[in-house]
């Protein structure tokens, strides 16, 4: 159950001073053995003077907000206002206790003032300490949630600009390719376009979302070679190796299509006899390892102008899993080699 502000003050306020009342009756009641009725009238004084008093100060505390300052500006105030509350219900108890309820007819004597006020001023010095420090905690915790709000809120808004920044660039990728099919070989582009158009469809609604499984980007990627299949023919080997565990881990969406289209693009499309792509996912240690193989020669200098589909995994990846994704692109045995490790969720 979550409490309100206002709602936990009064509940801590109340059956604070309320256990405070109860530990003076039970040292009395060890003592003399008995309540006495004068007794049990100058407990439920005492119990609402201490709760009267102390919401007044509080009210002084909201009303010139005390709560904004810096602890260390609070120490005289705090200090100042515990004197002032100790004499203000010494006077409220002398007055309601002593000479109405138990109707002693002697002025008090400064020995028991001064007794007084100090065993008063170190309670309120302890209500304010403690009312002084919970609000900071509270505002503290309540700007660390708000902050962390913000920085999703912020992190939210840079994927789906990063993720409507690929949109744009794998039609035109996309185009490309069947344009150069048209005068090359007509009934190719028409099957083309088709399958175009259904890489689209499925593009558009998982970029809606945040992440999809595995085995939805997988279809994404098959469509997608296939679409390049049409175009490049025998000039394009495709081999994929994908352990079935891997199928419902959950992905950003277009992430393994981007760096697939990123590897026929920038490697096997550049070849005079093509090459292959091959594909290879599995779990390890609880996270999804997908290594992509393509022909060609990566060329890190390079890179970052023409691969677009390299920086934006890597934001991506960085702005969901922080240092907990692995990516690295390199060369080896005469292939490029890609891999990506993504956590759990």
């Amino acid at each position: 159950m979550v409490f309100s502000k206002t709602k936990l003050y009064w509940i801590l306020q109340l059956f604070g001073w309320l256990g405070y009342v109860s530990l003076i009756g039970y040292f009395n009641f060890s003592s003399y053995g008995n309540f006495s009725t004068n007794f049990i009238f100058s407990l439920i004084s005492i119990y609402v003077i201490c709760v009267l008093v102390s919401h007044g100060y509080r009210s002084i505390i909201v009303k010139y907000n005390l709560l904004n300052l810096h602890l260390s500006k609070l120490i005289i105030p705090i200090f100042f206002g515990a004197f002032g509350l100790s004499i203000v219900t010494f006077f409220f108890k002398w007055l309601l206790v002593d000479i109405i309820i138990e109707q002693k007819q002697s002025f008090f004597l400064w020995s028991d003032f001064f007794f007084s006020i100090a065993s008063w001023f170190v309670i309120y010095l302890l209500w304010s300490l403690f009312y002084f420090l919970f609000h900071y905690v509270t505002n503290y915790k309540n700007e660390e949630i708000k902050n962390l709000k913000w920085e999703a809120k912020k992190n939210e808004i840079e994927l789906n600009r990063l993720i409507s920044q690929m949109n744009p660039h794998f039609i035109f990728n996309a185009m490309n390719s069947i344009r150069a099919l048209i005068d090359e070989d007509p009934k190719s582009a028409k099957i083309a376009i088709n399958q175009l158009s259904n890489v689209l469809r499925n593009s558009l609604l998982m970029g809606k979302k945040k992440l999809i499984s595995f085995a939805e980007e997988l279809k994404l990627v098959e469509d997608y070679l296939n679409l390049e299949k049409t175009r490049f023919e025998e000039k394009l080997t495709i081999k994929l190796a994908i352990n079935e565990n891997s199928k419902n881990f959950l992905v950003p969406p277009l992430m393994i299509q981007t760096l697939v289209e990123n590897a026929i693009k920038h490697g096997t499309s550049k070849l005079p006899k093509g090459g292959t792509v091959e594909i290879i996912a599995s779990i390890e240690a609880d996270k999804l390892k997908v290594i992509i193989y393509n022909s060609g020669h990566y060329n890190e200098q390079t890179s970052s102008e023409t691969g677009f589909g390299l920086a934006n995994t890597k934001q991506r990846l960085d702005l969901l899993y922080g240092k907990e994704a692995l990516f690295s692109i390199k060369n080896e045995d005469n292939k490029v080699k890609t891999i990506l490790l993504i956590p759990s969720n």
